[in-house]
């Protein structure tokens, strides 16, 4: 990752978290907890998939002490894929629709049989997109059990020059000023920053290099 050089339109949680303290946000303090550093540059995918796991385990009470879901853990179940060789250094990652499947999947192993994974994919920044985003977004501020993996490009969510899309949970919505907060998983580089929904939606809408989608899954309680 280059270094950051964080766009003025984003803000940074450390000195930004008046919403945090004044609202329920019962999605951002089952994710928060859980955050972690991805391990190589290409895993965010895992990273951001074992941090939302822990965090629906712990709203159905399953979370141990030393029984937590752990990046190592999670890709052992996932063998009989390539998930390990695309996390890899210089591995290409994952795609929107790959990490849907990979959740799935992993939902039955973790004791999740109840949830489900939505796939959003998004061809265009376009009103519709917008609406069913920010339906979304509200319904992550309203119920316990939701929680948004955002597949964004990383320069046009920074304007930091890295030409590559990335996966980070979405943690909290603050509607009346139409902003939501990512909890980014490369924390090398990015802390937890509020950005405009609209921001946000603009960096998922640009497709892969092969054509394939960005966009956003929800993996929420069924």
């Amino acid at each position: 990752m280059n270094e950051m050089r964080q766009q003025p339109i984003l803000s940074r949680l450390a000195e930004d978290n008046a919403y945090l303290r004044t609202s329920p946000a019962p999605n951002f303090w089952a994710l928060m907890p859980h955050q972690i550093h991805q391990h190589t540059d290409s895993s965010c995918s895992l990273a951001s998939a074992t941090m939302v796991l822990n965090a629906a385990r712990g709203q159905m009470g399953l979370n141990r002490i030393g029984g937590l879901v752990s990046e190592k853990r999670l890709l052992d179940l996932f063998d009989h894929t390539d998930w390990r060789a695309g996390i890899a250094t210089e591995g290409g990652g994952r795609k929107l629709l790959e990490l849907a499947d990979h959740l799935a999947e992993a939902l039955g192993h973790y004791g999740l049989d109840g949830w489900r994974v939505d796939r959003r994919p998004i061809a265009a920044a376009d009103a519709a997109s917008a609406a069913r985003l920010r339906t979304d977004l509200a319904a992550l501020e309203a119920d316990p059990g939701i929680f948004p993996i955002a597949n964004f490009h990383l320069d046009d969510f920074y304007g930091d020059g890295t030409d590559v899309g990335h996966f980070s949970p979405l943690a909290a919505f603050d509607a009346t000023r139409d902003r939501v907060l990512v909890l980014d998983v490369y924390k090398a580089d990015y802390e937890p920053a509020w950005a405009p929904v609209e921001h946000l939606l603009k960096s998922m809408a640009r497709s892969c290099a092969n054509g394939k989608p960005r966009g956003y899954l929800v993996v929420r309680r069924g």
